[in-house]
């Protein structure tokens, strides 16, 4: 028995998402020659390379596909098959629409897709290359509780933090890139800027040179992705601290 079978089980009792009423509408449909996923793989590495902006169903991509990218999309439907479905297991609330949509394009390898499955085909990269970062987080990081700020929250301070890495999150109308870094007590802490920043080369060239930096600025508490950590506003570089 499928996952997609079990979790239709699970589920058949829930009182349907409002949304799904909207499904009974017509959508323009997609039919790919080739693994959807697949062809995500190979946009999101033409689109990052600088070489422009593509549709999913451009027939170009088609000639781009590598062993490597057939290889990250068998990963990525692993990794994201396994995940909702234990969580759809040991979670009192039931999946969302876009979780038992993703489950299902997923699993069946539907390759005939309108225009939701699409998007969710179109961002399955950037969110896997997004929880790979996240789950080594987890794994080394206190991000399972923060101690809350209270009016700490309100004053400027200075933090002296080791960089770890960047991730980029593909939203539904622009790119946000996030800056990672860590304090000597293992808290998590991010910067969040749009991909479009003129700014970020600067930012980049900084920290290639630089793997401890001295922020003056004010925190707040976060969380994305059952991950707690403070999040960094209104800050700017400072000499090292005396």
């Amino acid at each position: 028995m499928t996952s997609t079978v079990i979790l239709q089980q699970i589920q058949a009792r829930q009182t349907l998402d409002p949304f799904l009423s909207n499904l009974a509408m017509a959508e323009r449909i997609t039919e790919f020659k080739e693994d959807p996923l697949v062809l995500a793989c190979v946009r999101k590495a033409y689109e990052i390379s600088g070489k422009g902006y593509v549709s999913l169903d451009d027939q170009s991509l088609i000639g781009l596909i590598t062993d490597q990218d057939r290889a990250l999309a068998e990963k990525i439907r692993e990794y994201y098959t396994k995940k909702f479905f234990w969580r759809a297991l040991s979670e009192v609330r039931p999946l969302s629409d876009y979780r038992r949509r993703l489950i299902n394009l997923l699993e069946n390898r539907i390759r005939s897709c309108k225009d939701q499955d699409c998007g969710i085909y179109y961002k399955l990269p950037y969110f896997y290359e997004e929880d790979v970062v996240y789950e080594e987080f987890r794994k080394k990081l206190k991000t399972t509780e923060i101690k809350p700020l209270g009016m700490e929250r309100q004053n400027i301070v200075v933090k002296s933090l080791e960089f770890l890495t960047t991730t980029l999150s593909a939203q539904r109308k622009r790119k946000i890139i996030r800056y990672w870094f860590k304090d000597s007590s293992d808290y998590l802490y991010g910067i969040e800027l749009t991909s479009d920043n003129p700014l970020l080369p600067i930012f980049d060239d900084y920290l290639k040179e630089n793997s401890t930096v001295n922020f003056k600025t004010r925190i707040v508490e976060d969380r994305i992705d059952n991950m707690n950590f403070y999040k960094l506003h209104a800050y700017k570089f400072v000499k090292e601290q005396q």
